[in-house]
């Protein structure tokens, strides 16, 4: 599949990501669970993304056009990072083009 099929297949949730004000969020399903992402307004004003399952969270560092690029640190300060592929997730149907 070429980039730009991946970014035309991946552009629902982007554009879903990108147009969430502070304190929205959205619902995905990736690999057969259920994430909440968050927006929230972060140092001098700053919008920033987090992503929930439960009660794990981690922040979202980049949304890309394809992928999101997630973080977190433990107690000993010790950073875990993961890239989320925006191809292998889906919107839940009440979240299509209706932020909450």
């Amino acid at each position: 599949m070429k980039y730009s099929e991946k970014v035309k297949k991946a552009s629902t949730i982007y554009n879903a990501i990108k147009g969430l004000k502070e304190d929205q969020s959205i619902s995905i399903v990736y690999k057969g669970d259920t994430y909440k992402i968050s927006a929230y307004s972060s140092y001098e004003d700053k919008l920033s993304y987090s992503i929930w399952s439960g009660f794990r969270g981690m922040n979202i560092d980049k949304v890309g056009k394809t992928s999101l690029t997630l973080y977190s640190y433990d107690m000993m300060s010790q950073r875990t990072s993961y890239r989320l592929s925006l191809l292998e997730a889906s919107l839940l149907p009440e979240d299509r083009g209706d932020q909450k």
